[in-house]
């Protein structure tokens, strides 16, 4: 990152952020002032060069003691960042992308939570990023890029960091600088030879600031146990009181659209998309767009609830492509007495959703 600067505007706010953050602690301009600065010097390693996005890098919070998982990315060319993942459920969130098994963009912000420093090209600045770094004096010249500091909420699009997790993004770009420095001064270090293991970075009390590292191995436990769905019991006796007829299979199915929900200027949920449909006929019985920081169950059983009272029918069985969404939904199937399967495709579903994206991404009906 350059050092040359521009001069700095006259004034500093003594708090950044405020009106996007309502409710919310907003980070001082000293914090982010601080960020700016560790992000500069990181950037200055290329940190890059010396590592993969696999090699993360632990960091603890100091105050809420959770630990983070940093991971650097950039090898590619494509991005340049720094990730860190927060807690057990943000390790198994970036096992589950390294895996692949999440690579639609909609999940990701739907079922994420870290903070981040991207390096962007000045075009994809927002206004108050814009304003920040005018009053940090970062230079604003062709072609520069410039740092923007965020933070991912499972459910929520990218917003700014508040105080606490500009300190927390701040403690982890620390740790990530004092790993790149050693691996690049001794090219004999090898911090990611075993499974599951990773160099830790502990500062140690001083007059200057120095940094302990250490090898953590990192075992996660087993994922908390699914809550079943919850239903409104009077719209259950409602059900229950109907002589329905039963036939037939109905998919049930939730997806992530990145679409965002909420006012401009302030933290937007993403759209999540639920539907019921006929697998027989591939009718959309129910289709229902919810904010996706809404429970998963709660959200598909309330589509299903709604397409049997619209269609006047129990379906004899009801198809998931997810054991979690199964294990949410059985309770209340059970009730009904419909059988809940997991399968591997969904025919019928998959159609229908691949017109509500399109829809959704402003392309319905553009063949």
């Amino acid at each position: 990152m350059p050092r040359k600067r521009t001069a700095s505007v006259s004034v500093s706010p003594q708090r950044c952020f405020v009106k996007e953050l309502v409710g919310e602690t907003p980070p001082s301009f000293q914090a982010m002032a601080s960020l700016y600065r560790l992000a500069s010097d990181l950037y200055g390693l290329r940190p890059w060069r010396v590592l993969d996005e696999g090699n993360l890098i632990v960091v603890r919070d100091s105050v809420s003691g959770e630990l983070c998982y940093c991971s650097v990315m950039g090898a590619l060319g494509e991005v340049l960042s720094m990730h860190a993942y927060i807690g057990a459920d943000g390790l198994r969130q970036f096992r589950k992308m390294e895996a692949e098994e999440i690579a639609d963009p909609g999940e990701f912000f739907a079922t994420t939570h870290c903070v981040y420093v991207e390096l962007v090209p000045r075009s994809e600045l927002q206004r108050q990023d814009r304003e920040l770094l005018v009053a940090l004096g970062h230079p604003q010249g062709k072609g520069l890029a410039s740092p923007i500091f965020r933070t991912m909420r499972p459910g929520f699009l990218p917003w700014f960091v508040t105080e606490d997790e500009a300190r927390t993004l701040a403690e982890c770009i620390r740790g990530v600088t004092v790993i790149c420095a050693a691996v690049a001064s001794q090219e004999s270090m090898k911090f990611w030879e075993r499974a599951d293991t990773y160099p830790m970075t502990t500062r140690v009390e001083g007059p200057e600031p120095r940094y302990h590292i250490e090898m953590f191995q990192s075992i996660l436990p087993p994922e908390p146990p699914v809550a079943p769905a919850r239903v409104a019991e009077e719209t259950l006796l409602t059900v229950r009181g109907q002589d329905y007829a039963v036939r037939g299979v109905m998919e049930l199915d939730l997806t992530y659209s990145g679409a965002a929900i909420g006012k401009k200027g302030e933290r937007n949920s993403c759209a999540a998309i639920a539907m019921a449909v006929d697998a027989e006929s591939g009718m959309v019985l129910a289709p229902e767009v919810a904010d996706s920081s809404i429970a998963a169950g709660d959200t598909v059983a309330k589509v299903f609830l709604k397409a049997i009272q619209a269609s006047r029918t129990l379906p004899r069985e009801v198809r998931v492509r997810s054991p979690k969404l199964k294990d949410c939904l059985t309770p209340l199937m059970k009730s009904l007495g419909v059988s809940v399967r997991v399968v591997a495709k969904l025919p019928a579903s998959d159609d229908a959703r691949s017109h509500l994206l399109g829809f959704f991404r402003g392309e319905f009906d553009r063949r």
